[in-house]
């Protein structure tokens, strides 16, 4: 220790400086100890300067190895944009509030098909002794349409969005061996949401149609729709008849059931 360091004492503040990354401003400075700031930036790191959010978008050093040897410390930021709850609109006015369960894709099938989260069960088949609730569920997302949605250039927007919280799981009970038969389907995939695996999922293609859903064992306990034509419709009321179901079509409150 040198003569300077045994007078005043050797001090272990770190001097930071605080940058503005939009325009290369200096924000402030500050001298802090190790223990006031994280051992690393290498993760998304938000802090409080002058009541305002700011996210570190760069750290030189990044480690507080470095930066505690050196003493010196520069970061590199961008303020924290607050949205108004006022600009936020859907893109669909109804989600299911079942969520898909997930796994890491490890396995090959013949095919994959790729869905957003949003629309899982978006348009699925239920059984006949659902149709009370299904109505109930529409009641909810017609009022969507009529009262919180808008049209913009490519599509309507919706200021709210319906969480369907009464209908629960279909609970299917379709012998797969059964509907690929019915379907003359017999190539099987399977089903990526989010680049993971839908858990005991499968997908089946018929010439108008993209099926998918769920399996325990050897049954179907969700069966739902992801691509169609205009002849899908009737490959849904062959389904619909041959296992006394009812096919809902979510975002547009839609029901297509036997006569």
């Amino acid at each position: 220790m040198g003569l300077f360091d045994k007078i005043f004492g050797k001090s272990d503040k770190i001097k930071v400086q605080f940058i503005d990354n939009l325009n290369g401003l200096t924000i402030g400075t500050s001298e802090m100890t190790a223990d006031q700031l994280p051992e690393t930036f290498s993760v998304e790191t938000t802090m409080h300067i002058q009541d305002i959010d700011w996210t570190v978008e760069q750290a030189i050093p990044e480690n507080s190895t470095e930066f505690i040897k050196t003493k010196s410390l520069v970061l590199k930021m961008r303020k924290v944009e607050k949205m108004n709850p006022n600009d936020i609109w859907f893109t669909t006015p109804t989600i299911s509030n079942e969520f898909p369960q997930l796994t890491e894709k490890i396995n090959e099938t013949e095919f994959d098909i790729q869905i957003h989260e949003d629309d899982y069960r978006q348009n699925e088949f239920l059984n006949l002794s659902a149709l009370p609730i299904v109505e109930i569920e529409n009641i909810a997302i017609k009022d969507i349409w009529e009262n919180h949605s808008k049209k913009s250039d490519e599509y309507t927007l919706f200021k709210n969005c319906h969480v369907r919280n009464k209908i629960g799981s279909p609970n299917l009970k379709i012998n797969f061996s059964e509907l690929k038969k019915i379907l003359k389907s017999n190539s099987v995939g399977q089903v990526i949401i989010n680049g993971e695996v839908l858990v005991n999922g499968f997908a089946v293609k018929t010439l108008n149609t993209t099926y998918f859903g769920t399996l325990n064992n050897d049954i179907v306990t969700e069966l739902c729709i992801a691509e169609w034509n205009e002849n899908t419709t009737n490959e849904i009321l062959e389904i619909n008849k041959a296992y006394n179901l009812i096919f809902a079509n979510w975002f547009h409150s839609n029901i297509i059931k036997n006569d």
